[in-house]
């Protein structure tokens, strides 16, 4: 099984699990030094809309009339301006980026202009041994992440349009060559939207199987109603539901450690050290906060994020005051502060409580918004 208590970072020491996979980054060190910083280690660009998965919770806007993807000349504009500012690594969003017919051309701009490529896709488009073997190429130093929520045809069959047998074949296939391909499984990553259908036994022999067959990394993501996912209230799990999801989802993962998440399975030296730049070239805290704070097409990248470093940065988190969120008092704020696009959508506040936390639940805060 190679899930330790310990995991071990860029110069050789031992790093608490839950600091070095919630990380999600290789060079665990050095993105704890961004975030305490407060500079940008990863530039997530959302490339395009297009996605073969059709998640029908997606958070992305699903307006076919908008769109569909960043300009070549925005994204090379966005990555000479991240390159001033010294990020290390570029994650590649979608929908799915490998879509683009340009994907590689522009993952080889980045590796050229010294970043860490790492790629968030459906894991579909990996089942093509040509792109499987470029992804693993291209992302040396960093991490492919693929979205396979359950392996029950069912299942996947309610949350995701198209044929679920078919996909579900697709993307292990993909992950088979990927490894293949030479890409170790401990810098591969499944990505789990935890809707409530998959409360219970599925989730956890997802899971399982994921974390201690393949020997991948878990990241776990809440279900948020924003996009398509607002049309799915019932969707959205209980807080028992999410306590169990995050208890099974800690002793597969994170054996030994003494820290914990809640259902967004990044820490937050991963969401306080990144910004995103949308498909429409807002810049945003995280993809899934749908809240711009300037634009690429106005400014350039490195001004928007030095004028908006509050915002960017959740300083009032950094910082927390006396009417700060509840997030920053809890046994966990060494490691998590709850998910800030949760916090935004529930609260209308980028730094406000996370009512979704099962933690928050159980000692009766929040108790306005836990029966939205």
């Amino acid at each position: 099984m190679f899930r330790k208590a310990a995991a071990t970072n860029e110069r050789g020491r031992n790093v608490d699990t839950a600091i070095a996979r919630g990380c999600l980054h290789p060079a665990v060190g050095e993105t704890v030094r961004y975030f305490e910083e407060e500079r940008v280690y990863s530039l997530q660009i959302e490339s395009t809309l297009a996605c073969p998965q059709r998640c029908r919770y997606c958070y992305a806007p699903g307006d076919p009339a908008r769109v569909r993807e960043l300009s070549q000349n925005d994204i090379a504009a966005v990555l000479a301006s991240a390159a001033t500012m010294d990020v290390k690594a570029v994650d590649w969003l979608g929908g799915d980026p490998l879509v683009r017919e340009d994907w590689y051309d522009l993952a080889l701009l980045a590796r050229d202009l010294g970043f860490v490529n790492n790629i968030w896709s459906s894991g579909i488009p990996f089942a093509d041994p040509e792109v499987a073997e470029r992804a693993v190429a291209t992302t040396e130093g960093g991490f492919i992440s693929v979205h396979l929520d359950t392996l029950d045809p069912a299942v996947y069959a309610l949350l995701h349009d198209g044929d679920a047998g078919k996909k579900i074949q697709a993307i292990l296939r993909g992950i088979e060559i990927l490894q293949a391909s030479g890409k170790p499984a401990g810098e591969l990553i499944n990505c789990i939207t935890f809707a409530r259908p998959l409360a219970g036994g599925d989730l956890v022999r997802t899971m399982r199987y994921f974390g201690e067959e393949v020997g991948m990394t878990i990241c776990l993501t809440q279900i948020c109603t924003v996009g398509e996912a607002c049309h799915r209230q019932e969707w959205v799990p209980t807080p028992g539901e999410i306590r169990d999801a995050c208890l099974a989802r800690d002793a597969i993962c994170y054996p030994g450690s003494s820290h914990s998440f809640g259902t967004m399975d990044v820490n937050k030296f991963y969401c306080g050290s990144v910004v995103c730049v949308t498909v429409d070239g807002d810049v945003t805290p995280c993809s899934v906060i749908r809240k711009g704070f300037g634009n690429i097409r106005d400014r350039p990248l490195h001004e928007i994020v030095s004028d908006h470093r509050s915002e960017l940065f959740f300083s009032g988190m950094r910082q927390p005051g006396p009417d700060s969120s509840s997030c920053t008092q809890c046994e966990q704020s060494a490691v998590c502060w709850g998910c800030r696009a949760t916090a935004y959508y529930e609260t209308g506040d980028l730094c406000g409580p996370d009512p979704k936390c099962w933690r928050a639940a159980s000692r009766g805060e929040n108790a306005r918004y836990q029966h939205r």
